[in-house]
């Protein structure tokens, strides 16, 4: 937990789902690789520091014991103060360790401070639109077998329910919840998705855009967004920036040489009625010991499309290298980062050198501008 974030693009993070070493007791976090972009991630850089020592590897949960830390749980209802929230910032929370009923208690915390934007990001976007759209249920529906239990909205709203019976007192493992926050939360509650929830999903090369954001789109959600970080290779938004219909129809997505083609719902086909697209684009180079280098111009390939389409682009950081023109000699060699650690001026990638200089001296601007933009809300 932390009040005040480093990362650019949000104000506060929020890790109330923990791991603890069974031999040494050390209480840290616990996560599991799911493709390229995990390789250096600093979550498990920092884990391996001051959490569990342990990286995160599927075969750690051996030795750990994973759980649901009761205070930090309630952490953001004593923040009075609205804030942007990155929640399960050093894990993934729609991890297959991650059971319902915690993802039930987070999100009833969520609707009880409306006066915080949670950011939810994860890799794994189909566990959690099976999640918010009660698939199973659905689908065993369909198949004519009786439903297993209540849905994610009767879950959250019964838990919300024993806040108001018991007040100050322990309520299902949450933690002292007082009558004041559900007094507060209470005009704002609703039907899933929550109002101040925003819903994202990572991808770092055109592979996982193209698995990973068709299942965001078809998530309830308030706003969308996707975080390209690190970025590893180029990337076309395409139609994930367009505005092109409800989230049934989304049921009939097939692949086609790598490419999503969607049919209508019977209720939107004709109706003119728009199909969900990204709100907010986050676009990261990678930092770090053995930071990868990709194009620069990349980067502004995303940001383009971006422009083009009317969505809010975010550049968060060009990482280790800072991209120079080789035209502009003279800048790189009056650079006091002139060699890098190995000896070499520079990386060269076309006509680009990119100078190793570390992430706090290379910045964020792109083409002398820093890109702060934030998806637009309704009041």
């Amino acid at each position: 937990m932390a009040d005040r974030s480093a990362i650019e693009w949000t104000d506060a993070t929020w890790n109330p789902i923990r791991a603890r070493h069974k031999r040494t007791g050390k209480v840290g976090w616990h996560c599991e690789h799911a493709t390229t972009g995990c390789i250096f991630c600093y979550a498990e850089r920092r884990n391996k520091w001051i959490g569990t020592g342990l990286d995160f590897k599927p075969g750690h949960r051996q030795h750990i014991d994973l759980f649901l830390d009761e205070q930090m749980l309630t952490q953001p209802l004593r923040w009075k103060t609205p804030r942007r929230i990155f929640v399960g910032s050093m894990t993934d929370l729609f991890a297959d360790f991650v059971p319902d009923a915690w993802l039930d208690k987070i999100f009833a915390v969520m609707a009880l401070a409306p006066q915080h934007t949670f950011q939810v990001l994860t890799k794994r976007p189909a566990r959690m639109r099976r999640y918010l759209t009660n698939a199973d249920q659905n689908e065993a529906a369909r198949a004519g077998i009786r439903s297993p239990g209540f849905t994610v909205n009767q879950r959250i709203q019964a838990l919300l329910a024993d806040y108001v019976k018991l007040g100050k007192f322990q309520v299902n493992g949450f933690g002292p919840v007082y009558k004041e926050d559900w007094e507060r939360a209470k005009p704002y509650l609703r039907p899933l998705p929550l109002p101040n929830v925003w819903l994202g999903t990572s991808a770092e090369r055109q592979p996982e855009a193209d698995e990973r954001i068709p299942e965001l789109l078809a998530t309830p959600s308030a706003i969308r967004f996707v975080s390209i970080e690190p970025l590893l290779d180029w990337i076309d938004l395409g139609e994930h920036v367009h505005a092109f219909a409800c989230h049934d129809c989304f049921n009939g997505r097939t692949r086609t040489s790598g490419h999503f083609f969607d049919e209508q719902c019977p209720a939107c086909a004709g109706s003119g009625i728009e199909k969900p697209r990204l709100d907010w684009v986050i676009v990261g180079l990678e930092s770090g010991p053995k930071a990868r280098i990709i194009h620069p111009d990349c980067v502004r390939s995303l940001r383009d499309q971006c422009a083009a389409a009317g969505v809010a682009f975010f550049f968060k950081q060009w990482g280790e290298h800072v991209p120079i023109p080789l035209r502009d000699n003279h800048q790189i060699k009056r650079s006091k980062f002139y060699l890098n650690d190995r000896g070499f001026p520079f990386h060269q990638v076309e006509d680009y050198a990119l100078v190793r200089v570390g992430k706090k001296a290379a910045g964020r601007k792109l083409d002398g501008v820093e890109h702060n933009e934030f998806p637009r809300v309704s009041a």
